[in-house]
């Protein structure tokens, strides 16, 4: 369920969360290349967002652009479409650097790979790379790393 299932009311962050795809995180290697995910960050989603978070800086509204925030979950979350995760996967952290204001109503393009992977004290440690393009140019890049279960031998 999406992070936001956690505040009473609270609308979810992306649309259709999965929990029935074949691939599961554990079993990528390295290098595994994401399929390009393209988004709409519409209005509604964006005040949702907000609503969710408590960020009410008027600044978003007056000058019509996307917390940079909510475009790196939104994308997260969208690339958490084409994997499951292992019951006990805890995202461990987030390392994000905005380049560009993303407009609200705007179509972006996130692209990923998982950039490393390793076993390490019966987890499995996965490291994704991943970059927001609007209009051609990189908006964000994020690195997140998750920790999920190690399957049994």
């Amino acid at each position: 369920m999406p992070c936001s299932a956690s505040r009473p009311g609270a609308a979810p962050t992306w649309p259709n969360p999965s929990v029935n795809v074949a691939q599961t995180l554990t079993d990528l290697t390295a290098g595994h290349v994401f399929p390009p995910v393209h988004m709409h960050i519409d209005s509604a989603r964006v005040r949702d967002y907000v609503a969710a978070t408590g960020d009410d800086l008027a600044l978003y509204e007056e000058a019509q652009v996307a917390p940079s925030l909510a475009v790196a979950a939104f994308a997260l979350g969208a690339l958490l479409e084409s994997v499951s995760l292992p019951a006990g996967s805890l995202h461990a952290s987030e390392n994000v650097t905005f380049k560009a204001p993303v407009p609200v109503d705007s179509e972006v393009e996130c692209r990923a790979v998982l950039d490393q992977r390793s076993v390490r004290g019966g987890y499995v440690v996965s490291i994704l790379e991943s970059e927001i393009v609007h209009n051609g140019n990189t908006a964000i890049t994020a690195r997140a790393t998750v920790m999920s279960p190690a399957p049994a031998p």
